[in-house]
C-alpha cells in the first residue's frame, strides 16, 4: 500500500517538484537572464579556422575577448539533426522526451550514441528543440585527428543548429564551463541581494533611529519618574498639609479668642460696671450686666478696635430704687483681630521681632474710662547685645532672603474685674 499526500485535491509531492523545476529555470527569465554571464569560448571550426563565441554570435579572433574554454566543431556530414516541438516543461522533462525520440530514430547503437540539444522558446508558446546525434567512434576519431590544434586540455564538442546556435555534446568539457557560469551567476545574485539589503537598510535606518530615540526617551522618562517619585510624594504630602491647614484656618477664623476677649473686656469696662454673663458664638458676643450708664458703655465698646455692629437687642432698664442700668449688648468681632487664626498670626509676628509689635487699641486701657494711665511695660527697654545676636537673620533653605528675627513678646497690663 502507498499513499500520496493530498491537500484540497492537490498532490503535494508533484506540486513541490513542479515548484522546484520552475525556480531552476528562473535564470532563463528575461528579468534574471542578465545575471548569467556569457562565457566566451574559442571555437575551432571544422573548416580549420578559429573564432570566439561571445554568447550571441561568432566573432573573429582580432576582436575577441580572452577565453579560457575551447570547443571544437564536428563536421556537418558526421551529424544527424532532429527538430521537436514540445509544450512548456522543465529541463529534465525536455531531456527525457528528446532522449526517447533520439533512441527511436538513431541508427547507432546505444553504447555508440552521443547527442546534444538546444531549446528555443517560441513567442506563441511552447518549446522548439534542435537536437543533433552522432557516433561516439566518429567523434573520437575526429578529435584524434585534431590533436595538433587542441594541444592540452579536454575541449568541448560542438555542433551548430540551423539558426547558428551552438549545441554541446554531453560527456566532454561542457560541465566545467557550466560550473563556471553557475558560479558567476551566484556571485551576481549575491551582489544584487547585497544591494537590495543595503537599500533596505538605508530606507529603514531613519525609522530605526527614530524608534531607538523613542525607546531611549521612554526609558529616560521612566528613570526620571522613579527618581522624582519621592519628591513628588513629598510635594503631594506638602500640598495636602497646606490644604488641611487652610481648612483648619477657616475653622479657626470663625472661632474667637475667648481669653483675650475676656482680658480686653476687663480693661474696657469701667469700674462701676459689673459683667453678669458673656456668651460667645463664633464671632458674635453677647454680654449682660449692670452699669451706671448703658449708652456710654455702648459708645466705649464701639470705639474699640475689632468691635463692630455694637447694638442693644433689648433696651437698658433701671429698676425703681436702683442706681444701675441693666444692659444687654451684642457686637461682632473682627476675624482679623479676634479669631483664633488671626491671633496666632499676631502672636507669630510679635514673637518674630522683625518689627515692633502693634498692640490693638482694644488692648490699651482708655484713660477716660479707667481714669488712670497705663504703666509702661518692663520689656520696653533697649535690647541687649545677646538679644541682638539671638535675633540675627539666618539663611533659609527655601528662600534667598533671611528669616525675620523674633523678639520676646511684650506683655500688656491687665485690669481686674470690679
Amino acid at each position: 500500500m502507498s499513499t500520496s499526500p493530498q491537500l484540497f485535491g492537490l498532490d503535494l509531492a508533484e506540486f513541490w517538484s513542479d515548484f522546484r523545476a520552475t525556480w531552476q529555470r528562473a535564470h532563463h527569465w528575461p528579468l534574471l537572464a542578465w545575471l548569467t554571464p556569457d562565457v566566451p569560448v574559442r571555437v575551432l571550426r571544422a573548416d580549420g579556422t578559429e573564432a570566439v563565441w561571445d554568447g550571441v554570435r561568432l566573432v573573429g579572433m582580432d576582436h575577441a575577448p580572452s577565453t579560457q574554454f575551447v570547443a571544437i566543431e564536428i563536421p556537418a556530414d558526421s551529424l544527424l539533426h532532429r527538430s521537436l516541438s514540445l509544450p512548456t516543461m522543465a529541463d529534465a522533462q525536455v531531456a527525457q522526451a528528446v532522449a526517447l525520440e533520439i533512441s527511436t530514430v538513431s541508427p547507432f547503437p546505444a553504447a555508440d550514441l552521443v547527442w546534444g540539444l538546444v531549446v528555443h522558446v517560441r513567442p506563441e508558446g511552447g518549446l522548439l528543440v534542435d537536437a543533433v546525434l552522432a557516433s561516439r567512434k566518429q567523434v573520437q576519431g575526429f578529435l584524434e585527428q585534431q590533436q595538433e590544434r587542441l594541444k592540452d586540455g579536454v575541449p568541448e564538442v560542438w555542433a551548430f543548429s540551423g539558426a547558428g546556435t551552438p549545441i554541446a555534446f554531453a560527456g566532454w568539457g561542457e560541465v566545467r564551463r557550466a560550473r563556471h557560469a553557475a558560479l558567476r551567476r551566484r556571485i551576481g545574485y549575491g551582489l544584487v541581494l547585497g544591494a537590495l539589503l543595503l537599500v533596505g537598510a538605508m530606507a529603514v535606518t531613519p525609522i530605526a533611529q527614530l524608534r531607538l530615540r523613542a525607546i531611549e526617551a521612554a526609558v529616560g522618562y521612566s528613570e526620571l519618574q522613579s527618581r522624582a517619585m519621592p519628591v513628588v510624594a513629598q510635594r503631594e504630602a506638602f500640598m495636602q498639609a497646606i490644604e488641611r491647614m487652610g481648612l483648619l484656618r477657616e475653622v479657626l477664623s470663625e472661632q474667637a479668642d475667648g481669653i483675650r476677649l475676656l482680658e480686653v473686656l476687663t480693661q474696657v469696662l469701667p469700674d462701676d460696671t459689673s459683667l453678669q454673663s458673656m456668651e460667645v458664638k463664633g464671632l458674635k458676643v453677647r454680654i449682660t450686666g449692670l452699669t451706671a450708664n448703658a449708652a456710654v458703655l455702648m459708645q466705649q465698646l464701639g470705639l474699640q478696635s475689632g468691635f463692630k455692629d455694637v447694638r442693644a437687642p433689648v433696651a437698658a432698664v433701671r429698676n425703681p430704687g436702683a442706681s444701675l442700668d441693666s444692659f444687654n449688648i451684642e457686637f461682632q468681632l473682627d476675624p482679623a483681630v479676634w479669631s483664633v487664626a488671626g491671633a496666632s498670626v499676631v502672636q507669630a509676628v510679635a514673637s518674630s521681632g522683625a518689627v515692633t509689635p502693634v498692640i490693638p487699641a482694644a488692648l490699651v486701657p482708655a484713660a477716660s474710662v479707667s481714669g488712670t494711665a497705663p504703666t509702661a511695660p518692663a520689656a520696653a527697654s533697649s535690647p541687649t547685645p545677646a538679644a541682638d545676636s539671638a535675633s540675627a537673620p539666618r539663611k533659609s533653605r527655601f528662600s534667598s532672603g533671611s528669616e525675620t528675627p523674633r523678639p520676646a513678646p511684650i506683655s500688656t497690663p491687665s485690669k481686674a474685674q470690679p
